[in-house]
């Protein structure tokens, strides 16, 4: 292997590293990728899957009563993306939104990164709470299909490529916690859980 590309992989895996450092002393939940370094191999024809870094995103699932497939089949020229009030509380923000079909079972999403002066803050009647609520509205071309945010989750199989415990994205969790009081983590660096508190077992790889 030429010491040339030796030097360029050692550069490239320091900025890796400090990015991810940066993001880490920022509060932010970002990860290593591998860093494999594989002896006999020609640097001009191996591509090496390995991540650079992994970051956690959040994402919001809401299920509907109408019915659809697609977004060209969404019965509405616009979706409530979210309740403005919630909004203007969160200290991080969701970036994939997921819309739920309970009659077909078939999902639509969309990104809070494709908002623009079309998406609309509104005031709707909100039956359920019996009142009126202001919520962020879009139109439904916004709407993508679930094969786009598919193609864009990591992958089971590759998990092994992450540097640090994945088990629990695998399997596990779901459950109701019940607590006396809600209050969000005021520390922007505490701790993830303990590896103990996460699946035992990788399964169904692939």
């Amino acid at each position: 292997m030429p010491r040339s590309f030796q030097s360029a992989l050692r550069k490239g895996h320091d900025a890796e590293r400090r990015w991810v450092d940066s993001m880490r002393d920022g509060g932010l939940a970002v990860g290593h990728g591998k860093k494999l370094v594989i002896a006999k191999s020609d640097p001009r024809t191996i591509h090496v899957e390995t991540p650079d870094a992994v970051a956690l995103f959040s994402v919001e699932v809401k299920e509907r009563s109408i019915s659809f497939s697609t977004p060209e089949d969404y019965p509405y020229d616009t979706v409530f993306v979210d309740d403005c009030r919630g909004l203007s509380k969160e200290r991080y923000r969701n970036l994939v939104y997921v819309y739920l079909s309970r009659p077909t079972g078939a999902w639509v999403w969309l990104t809070m990164l494709d908002r623009n002066n079309e998406w609309k803050e509104e005031v709707t009647h909100d039956r359920g709470r019996g009142h009126a609520l202001p919520v962020l509205v879009c139109p439904k071309r916004f709407l993508r299909p679930a094969e786009q945010l598919i193609d864009l989750v990591f992958p089971h199989a590759y998990l092994d490529l992450v540097d640090g415990s994945t088990d629990w994205l695998v399997s596990g969790g779901g459950e109701t916690e019940r607590r006396d009081s809600y209050s969000a983590k005021a520390n922007p660096n505490a701790g993830g859980r303990d590896s103990k508190a996460q699946a035992k077992g990788r399964k169904h790889m692939g």
